[in-house]
């Protein structure tokens, strides 16, 4: 054993010229010259990346102004910036992006568990050192993404909270009345995100053949105030079928907006959207969310939040016996396995009917001779 220095030379730059390379080598003569192949023969494939000082830090500056900028949402961008910094930049932000390795990404996961942080967190994590290291990859600042050798624990499972249907309808009963009952009962029949009714306007709403599309979203965020977006995923992108009910509910939110717009007069602000405050102005999603906390408290329901109710929505589809896909693709998730693996605890029976039905199809007509 010993220490080698290898010497070659790099690719040709734009003037044809090749710069020697050095790296300095630990272990048998033998294996050291297996390493200058491997260095030398990265040249001759072009697949050898110039050595670099840019840190993670400096990376995920260039990563953030230049790739999320332009690919991702401005929500997602906030949340990729507070996971960089609250937990990555902490680790590695001086670790060189070609110094940064599997065991190195490992160990923050490790240490983020140990300090009482939930799976979830360390999958968000991951996911963004992935994508921003598959980046490095692209540019051509590394070989080979180093999160590829990490793996983050498991996503745990929980159980939606739930309310079944007569508390749903007693809930429905007390909202009357109030001022986003309508809302409420809209999220209830529809399974949309609270960002997705926010976000919907009536040029997306077909009353007459019953249908919407939600092609937008309308987000409060901390900073910047109301965004309007696109929709999660291109899944969320979607057309949802509306029963009559829901078609006679929003026939309602329109005739009361025309008498409010009637009112407001000259103050009313004509935003497009189906549902707003009296003078026309969009709602806000955490005036929404307030709004649901303190009825629920102040009719004594169960704790659940607003996100619930479109937990309502695909748990009754379910039970109702609706094809997980269906349901699937009406609440907009990017798979169906997502909504199997949310809601599976809503049919503990899916495994026993499936064995009865295939049992059943297999029996033989002993009248048949």
């Amino acid at each position: 054993m010993g220490s080698w220095i290898l010497k070659w030379y790099g690719p040709a730059d734009q003037e044809g010229k090749r710069k020697r390379l050095t790296h300095t080598f630990k272990g048998s003569k033998a294996d050291a010259n297996k390493k200058l192949r491997e260095l030398q023969s990265a040249v001759d494939d072009g697949s050898h990346v110039d050595k670099s000082k840019e840190t993670i830090k400096d990376f995920s500056i260039r990563w953030m102004e230049t790739y999320v900028a332009t690919n991702c949402t401005l929500r997602t961008a906030i949340g990729y910036q507070g996971n960089i910094d609250r937990y990555i930049l902490k680790a590695i932000g001086r670790v060189a992006v070609q110094n940064l390795s599997g065991s190195q990404i490992q160990a923050i996961y490790a240490g983020m568990l140990e300090q009482g942080l939930s799976n979830t967190t360390v999958l968000h994590v991951h996911r963004v050192l992935k994508e921003m290291l598959n980046c490095a990859v692209k540019w051509g600042v590394i070989v080979r993404n180093p999160a590829d050798g990490a793996t983050p624990p498991k996503r745990g499972k929980k159980q939606m909270p739930m309310w079944d249907r007569p508390t749903i309808h007693r809930f429905l009963e007390g909202s009357q009345g109030t001022r986003y009952a309508h809302i409420f009962e809209f999220a209830i029949s529809t399974g949309m995100r609270r960002s997705e009714i926010c976000g919907l306007k009536w040029d997306a709403v077909d009353l007459i053949g019953g249908r919407l599309e939600v092609k937008a979203t309308l987000q409060q965020i901390r900073g910047h105030g109301l965004v309007v977006g696109a929709p999660k995923t291109e899944r969320s992108r979607r057309n949802i079928a509306l029963a009559p009910e829901t078609v006679e509910l929003l026939q309602v939110v329109q005739g009361t907006q025309q008498l409010a717009k009637l009112e407001a007069g000259p103050l009313w602000q004509d935003t497009g959207y189906v549902f707003t405050n009296p003078d026309g102005s969009p709602v806000l999603p955490g005036t929404i969310t307030k709004n649901f906390k303190d009825l629920t408290r102040e009719l004594e329901m169960p704790p659940l939040t607003l996100h619930g109710l479109r937990h309502a929505f695909a748990t009754m589809a379910l039970q109702a016996g609706i094809n997980p896909k269906v349901v699937s693709e009406a609440l907009g998730h990017s798979s169906v396995t997502i909504t199997l693996d949310l809601y599976s605890h809503v049919l503990p029976n899916m495994q026993d009917e499936l064995a009865s039905a295939v049992a059943n199809l297999l029996k033989r007509d002993v009248n048949a001779d």
